[in-house]
């Protein structure tokens, strides 16, 4: 580290020296961030994106102070950026054109006509391109900060979600059941029972044949309920099945259940959850990246000739916490991945393995296992709940965090702008 910062400042002073004589070919150095500098051209090219926002929101007289603020702030994003990069946390070029194009499709502009009205202002639309990336990856490193290092605990999930009425999900369940009371005489008869509808008999005949509720004759009919209104097994019973589908063998204090969701309305959320398993190897770079490809053929040619994914994924992969388990995991569900994995594991069929694919944590294979619909409003109530929380938290801690980065960074203030 020292002698990154030397050889930068060594640089710096050379540049300097040699200033009078090249003022029209070489940038002024301004700030010295670790082994980076902050420049004159950077620093006009934020305070002229300043001030044209300040401006268009209607303030006419710039704060005095507004210099200083903003090469405090470039020194922070700095700092930022130079951290993601250790992290490896990265926007590549792709991701950086789809940003890019999502901006210019808001002015509904194409990006050639964008880069061209840069270009007619005398701006720098590559310059611009790359404090779109710094702001991106900045943001990266935020939420990186949230997940990775901001813990939220149970209890406060709960009590935010009591607080806020987030559980009060709307969904209601109409809901038949057989009852069998005398759980301890009469347990094989209720799995005889559930064996015989997975056979064939209709519910409504096992109902007559075999329920000791009093709403037999009634068909066994429970009523639209909210699972607030049902009781806890009952809840856990009907979360995950389909409508028309039937329920395993339930136990409550008074006896035996099979329930039957006969129909449902509301919003209560599913989606199809996929068991995945997969080989990661890390790269940056593009030269790193085409290794690591190169490698995953090799893998993925060896599982396709026979050999066992969970062995390969357990030697080679550098996903260390999935690897443990042979690359397995576990189901996960949409939007829980970066978009490029999500969109292989969604569309691959089950048991095929993929070919390599890139995503900015490096190159992967995988495999679907198998698929599922699943009930995720618990899930999701949770989620939002703490994501929400941690967020919050994470506003807080997040400046800290990066007053102690600074507070461990070489940081020489070479000259002052102008």
């Amino acid at each position: 580290m020292f002698i990154k910062v030397f050889n930068a400042v060594l640089g710096v002073m050379l540049m300097l020296g040699s200033a009078a004589s090249h003022a029209q070919l070489m940038d002024r150095v301004l700030v010295i961030v670790n082994e980076d500098v902050i420049t004159q051209s950077e620093f006009d090219h934020r305070l002229q994106t300043v001030t044209a926002d300040l401006r268009q929101n209607g303030v006419s007289e710039l704060p005095p102070n507004l210099p200083k603020q903003l090469l405090e702030g470039m020194v922070s994003d700095k700092l930022q950026i130079q951290e993601a990069n250790r992290r490896g946390i990265e926007v590549t070029d792709e991701e950086l054109n789809q940003a890019l194009a999502r901006f210019a499709q808001q002015q509904q502009l194409t990006l050639e006509q964008m880069a061209g009205n840069f270009a007619r202002d005398g701006q720098s639309f590559k310059r611009f391109g790359e404090t779109v990336r710094d702001s991106l990856t900045i943001s990266r490193l935020t939420d990186y900060y949230a997940q990775a290092r901001v813990v939220v605990p149970d209890y406060e999930i709960d009590g935010f979600i009591a607080q806020n009425n987030l559980g009060e999900i709307s969904s209601e369940y109409l809901i038949a059941h057989i009852l069998i009371k005398d759980p301890l005489l009469k347990r094989e008869l209720a799995q005889q029972v559930r064996e015989e509808i997975a056979s064939g008999l209709s519910f409504q005949q096992a109902i007559l044949n075999y329920s000791e509720a009093t709403d037999a004759q009634d068909g066994g009919l429970i009523g639209w309920r909210t699972l607030a209104q049902l009781p806890e097994v009952f809840q856990a019973g009907i979360k995950d099945l389909q409508v028309g589908e039937v329920s395993e063998v339930l136990e409550s204090p008074n006896g035996l259940h099979i329930l039957k969701l006969m129909e449902m309305k509301g919003d209560r959320m599913e989606v199809v959850q996929s068991e995945v398993r997969h080989i990661l190897i890390t790269a940056s770079g593009q030269v790193a990246r085409s290794q690591a490809v190169k490698r995953l053929f090799e893998i993925r040619q060896r599982i396709v000739d026979g050999e066992d994914f969970e062995q390969m994924a357990r030697i080679y992969s550098d996903d260390s916490v999935s690897a443990a388990t042979g690359g397995n995991m576990g189901w996960v569900s949409p939007g829980e991945t970066v978009e490029p994995f999500e969109k292989v594991f969604t569309q691959i069929p089950l048991g095929e393995v993929s070919q390599p694919f890139s995503t900015r944590y490096g190159v992967h294979i995988l495999q679907v296992l198998n698929r599922r619909d699943k009930n995720i409003t618990d899930q999701m109530v949770r989620a939002r709940a703490d994501n929400i929380l941690r967020r919050q938290r994470a506003e807080r801690e997040f400046q800290q965090w990066i007053r102690e980065l600074r507070e461990e960074a070489y940081i020489e203030y070479v000259a002052a702008p102008v």
